[in-house]
C-alpha cells in the first residue's frame, strides 16, 4: 500500500486556463481528530519570499491557531512545522532541500512531528512529488491555493497515517472569511486580488498562483475597515497586478475607486503593491494626488529600459510609454518617491539595450531600485531562449548597481536636515537603544529612542545619509509622542469606543435626564422629611428610584462595560516602560 495519497498534483499547461470563480467561505470547522492532536502542541512557519506569502503565513497561523496550536519561534519546539517557499530565485527547488533536512532533528525525536511544505514552488510540475520521494518524513505538500484547506489536510493526514500532496494548478474561487493572526499590531497586509494574467516570459507567477482573481470590492473594505477599529497605522493593498483589479469583475470596478474607498476609512498610512506601468492610468494619479494618507512612494516596476527587451519580455508598453507614466506622475505629485525592479542579462540583452536600461534609471532618477541577475524558470518561454552568457550578466550587473547606488545617495542625501514622520518598526538588531522605521518615501531611518516608542509615529530629523538608511535624531519630546500614540489608539480602540458612545447615548437619554431630575428631588425630599413621619416612606420611594435608575438597560451595559475599560487603560499605561 502507497504511503503517499495524492489528491492534486501541478500542471503548468491547466494553470494557464481561465476557471469560473465563485466566492467562496472559509470552513471554520476543526475536525475532531485534530482537535484532539493539537492539544499542547506547537507549530513553526518559516516564510521566504513576497508579501503574498507573509499573507498566506498569517492566515496559515490563523488556522492552526483555530485548532489548537500554539506558535513557538523555536524550530526544535515545533511539532508542527511549515516551511512556506519562494519560487522567483534561480534554483529555489535545490535550496528546499537544505531547509527540509533542518527538520530532520524534529523527526527523529517526535514520531507524530508534521512537516509541511507549502509556496509557489509547489506549484512547479513534479516538484511535490519529488521531495515526498527523497524525504518520506514530509507529512504535506500544498500550492498556494490550498491555504485554506490546510487543517482539513492535516485531519486527513493523522487520520490515513499518509502523506499527502494536494496542489491544484488553478482556483476556481475567492475564499472570504479568513482566520488571521497578524504578524504585525501595526502595519497590515490586504490581499485585494490573486494571481497574474500577464504571463511575461520570465514569470512563474500565473503558474503558481494562478490567473487573477478579484476580491469584491465590499469584502477588502470591509477587512480594511476593521483593520482601522483595531488601530492599525499602515494598510498595504496587495496584487501581483493592483491595476488590473476589478476587470475580472467586469462590474466597473477599478483598483482607483477601491484605492479611495479605503482612502476615506482613515487610515493614516495607505500603500499598494505592485502597479503595472501601462495601466497605471490618470485616475489613479489623481486619487493618489489627491488624498493625504495614501503615501507618496510608488513601486513601479520597469524590468529593462529598452523597448526591444521589453517585448521579448511580453512587457505590455514600451520604454517611452513608461516615461510618458512617469512624467505624468511627477506632473501630479512632484514629491513621489518611485522605486523600481530591473532585470540585467535577460535572453538576448545587448550591450546597446543595457544601455537603454542604465539612461533610463538616470532619467527616471530612481530613489532606490531592486535589481536582480535573470535567472530561468522552468516552464517558462524565456527559459528557452538564448542565454547571456553569466560573466556578461554579473558585469553589467555590477554597473547597474553602481547606479543605482549614486541615485539611492542622491535621494538619500537630499533628506539631510530635513524632519520626517517615522513609523517605528522597533529595535535595531544591533543595537537596543536604536529606533528603526520607515518615513513616508519608503526611506529606512535608525535613531535613538526609548522602545515603547515602537508602532507609534515619529518626528525624526535626518542627519545622515547611509545611502540605504540613513541616521536621525528624534526633535520632539518621545513621552510626546507616546501620549499622541495613545490618544489614537483610544479613538481607535473598539471597546473604549463603545464606552465613550455608551456614554453619549446615556447623556442624551431622555428617560435617564427625567429620572436624573426625579432623584434629586426624591433626595432633597427625603433629607427634609429626617424626624417626621414620612421619613420612612420618601426613604422607600428613594430607593425604589435609585433601583429603577441602576436597571435601567444602557446604565446596565454601561456596568458591565466599566471593568473592562479600565483593565483597557491600563494596559495602555503599562505599554510606558
Amino acid at each position: 500500500m502507497s504511503k503517499v495519497k495524492i489528491i492534486n498534483k501541478p500542471c503548468q499547461k491547466d494553470a494557464a486556463k481561465r476557471p469560473e470563480v465563485e466566492r467562496v467561505f472559509a470552513n471554520r470547522n476543526v475536525p475532531e481528530i485534530l482537535k484532539s492532536f493539537a492539544k499542547g502542541r506547537y507549530f513553526y512557519i518559516r516564510t521566504y519570499g513576497c508579501q503574498a506569502n507573509i499573507r498566506d503565513e498569517e492566515v496559515m497561523a490563523g488556522f492552526l491557531s483555530e485548532a489548537g496550536f500554539e506558535r513557538t519561534y523555536d524550530q526544535a519546539k515545533a511539532d508542527v512545522a511549515i516551511i512556506n517557499t519562494c519560487a522567483v530565485r534561480e534554483n529555489a527547488e535545490e535550496k528546499i532541500y537544505g531547509e527540509i533536512g533542518s527538520f530532520k532533528a524534529n523527526h527523529t525525536k517526535n514520531k507524530d512531528f508534521i512537516l509541511i511544505i507549502a509556496g509557489c514552488v509547489m506549484g512547479e510540475d513534479g516538484v511535490g512529488e519529488s521531495l515526498i520521494a527523497t524525504y518520506p518524513f514530509i507529512s504535506l505538500v500544498i500550492g498556494t491555493h490550498d491555504v485554506a484547506k490546510i487543517n482539513d489536510l492535516i485531519a486527513e493526514h493523522l487520520k490515513e497515517k499518509k502523506s499527502i500532496v494536494d496542489i491544484r494548478s488553478f482556483s476556481s474561487e475567492i475564499v472570504e472569511n479568513l482566520p488571521s493572526i497578524r504578524l504585525d499590531d501595526t502595519q497590515a497586509f490586504v490581499n485585494i486580488a490573486y494571481g497574474c494574467d500577464k504571463f511575461c516570459t520570465y514569470c512563474i507567477v500565473p503558474f503558481t498562483r494562478g490567473r487573477e482573481r478579484s476580491r469584491h470590492i465590499e469584502d477588502v473594505v470591509a477587512e480594511c475597515k476593521k483593520l482601522v477599529d483595531d488601530g492599525y497605522k499602515q494598510i498595504t493593498l496587495l496584487g501581483q497586478n493592483v491595476n488590473s483589479y476589478g476587470l475580472d469583475l467586469k462590474d466597473g470596478t477599478t483598483f482607483a475607486r477601491l484605492l479611495e474607498e479605503v482612502a476615506k476609512l482613515g487610515v493614516p498610512r495607505l500603500r499598494f503593491l505592485t502597479s503595472y506601468p501601462s495601466q497605471f492610468d490618470d485616475e489613479m494619479i489623481d486619487i493618489m494626488a489627491k488624498y493625504d494618507n495614501i503615501d507618496k512612494w510608488l513601486h513601479f516596476p520597469v524590468q529593462s529600459g529598452s523597448s526591444s527587451c521589453l517585448r521579448r519580455m511580453a512587457r505590455r508598453y514600451t520604454r517611452e510609454e513608461y516615461l510618458e507614466r512617469v512624467a505624468a506622475i511627477k506632473k501630479k505629485i512632484p514629491d513621489i518617491s518611485l522605486t523600481t525592479d530591473i532585470i540585467v542579462g535577460f535572453p538576448g540583452e545587448t550591450e546597446e539595450e543595457f544601455q537603454d536600461t542604465l539612461s533610463l534609471a538616470k532619467e527616471v532618477g530612481y530613489s532606490s531600485a531592486f535589481t536582480f541577475i535573470y535567472s530561468p524558470r522552468p516552464g517558462t518561454p524565456a527559459a528557452k531562449m538564448e542565454q547571456v552568457p553569466p560573466e556578461v550578466s554579473h558585469e553589467r550587473f555590477n554597473r547597474l548597481k553602481a547606479l543605482v547606488d549614486d541615485l539611492t545617495a542622491t535621494h538619500s542625501g537630499a533628506m539631510v536636515g530635513k524632519t520626517y514622520e517615522v513609523l517605528v518598526d522597533g529595535t535595531s538588531k544591533r543595537d537596543s537603544n536604536v529606533l528603526s522605521g520607515y518615513a513616508r518615501n519608503g526611506k529606512l531611518v535608525n535613531f535613538v529612542g526609548p522602545a515603547y516608542l515602537t508602532g507609534c509615529f515619529v518626528k525624526v530629523k535626518i542627519l545622515e545619509s547611509h545611502v540605504y538608511s540613513l541616521k536621525g535624531e528624534m526633535v520632539e519630546d518621545p513621552l510626546v509622542a507616546k501620549a499622541r500614540d495613545v490618544a489614537f489608539h483610544m479613538e481607535h480602540d473598539p471597546l473604549l469606543r463603545e464606552y465613550a458612545s455608551l456614554n453619549n447615548e446615556i447623556s442624551s437619554d431622555p428617560e435617564i435626564k427625567a429620572m436624573g431630575e426625579d432623584l434629586v428631588k426624591a433626595k432633597k425630599e427625603l433629607a427634609l422629611s429626617m424626624g417626621t413621619d414620612k421619613h420612612k416612606e420618601k426613604k422607600e420611594e428613594y430607593e425604589a428610584l435609585l433601583m429603577k435608575i441602576h436597571n435601567h438597560p444602557l446604565l446596565q451595559n454601561r456596568d458591565a462595560l466599566t471593568e473592562r475599560v479600565e483593565s483597557e487603560l491600563i494596559a495602555i499605561r503599562d505599554s510606558i516602560k
